[in-house]
């Protein structure tokens, strides 16, 4: 018998998580029993390395009695614990704070473990980014890590990257053709793609550009500066 052809959709995709990955890396997949644990790790990962990431996770956790005990804490006191040499370290405490007192506000406790997380909690949650600055593709992702849920975590901007890749059609928009992803991929691919989009739409908007970059965007624009900085001091 002839073995199934595979989903054009799919090789084209997988293409660009590998060229995505050779540039950000390629990370273990760990999954999370707590949607806020798997929310927070989101936050503290972005622009941090894996190992980084997860020790910054380790002190926070063993630092406070549980969720709501940290929701209390000052971002400055949350900023030390992460600790001061980490990328990003003020605006992640802040993040962080924001995230845990939006989820107390929407469930009045801060305990959702994928053992007792109810499914109108779901879309309680799916609901956040619509009111709250939590970001949409880190409360699904976050889902994915926790409950398994098989939803592509993406935002407009990270799908008009993809689009600009070849990753999908340059006609396709988000609402229409994110089904299609979420059936072209198995779950460690769609947390692979949507953790490599993010990485990179993060650098382009941190450089302040609004479209859609090539994968090398930054390394080579980097190097050019400093180049441009050993010449002006000869």
């Amino acid at each position: 018998m002839a073995k199934a052809e595979k989903n054009p959709l799919t090789q084209e995709l997988l293409n660009v998580i590998e060229q995505l990955e050779a540039r950000y890396g390629h990370r273990k997949l760990h999954p999370h029993q707590d949607f806020i644990e798997a929310l927070v790790f989101q936050i503290l990962e972005l622009t941090a390395s894996e190992k980084a990431s997860r020790d910054a996770l380790t002190r926070l956790r063993a630092e406070y009695v549980d969720w709501n005990d940290m929701r209390v804490a000052s971002v400055r006191e949350i900023e030390d614990i992460i600790g001061p040499r980490y990328p990003d370290v003020r605006n992640k405490a802040e993040d962080i704070k924001a995230a845990l007192a939006a989820l107390y506000t929407a469930f009045r406790k801060l305990e959702l473990d994928a053992s007792t997380i109810a499914p109108e909690s779901i879309e309680t949650l799916r609901a956040l980014p619509d009111y709250t600055t939590i970001r949409r593709d880190m409360v699904d992702r976050a889902l994915v890590m926790s409950l398994g849920l098989k939803v592509l975590p993406c935002d407009d901007d990270q799908f008009r990257q993809l689009k600009f890749l070849g990753g999908v059609p340059k006609h396709a928009n988000l609402a229409n053709f994110q089904k299609k992803i979420e059936e072209a991929l198995e779950i460690e691919d769609i947390l692979r793609l949507s953790r490599v989009l993010r990485e990179h739409v993060h650098v382009w908007r941190a450089a302040g550009e609004d479209d859609p970059q090539a994968i090398d965007f930054g390394t080579k624009k980097e190097l050019k500066d400093k180049t441009t900085k050993r010449v002006a001091k000869k």
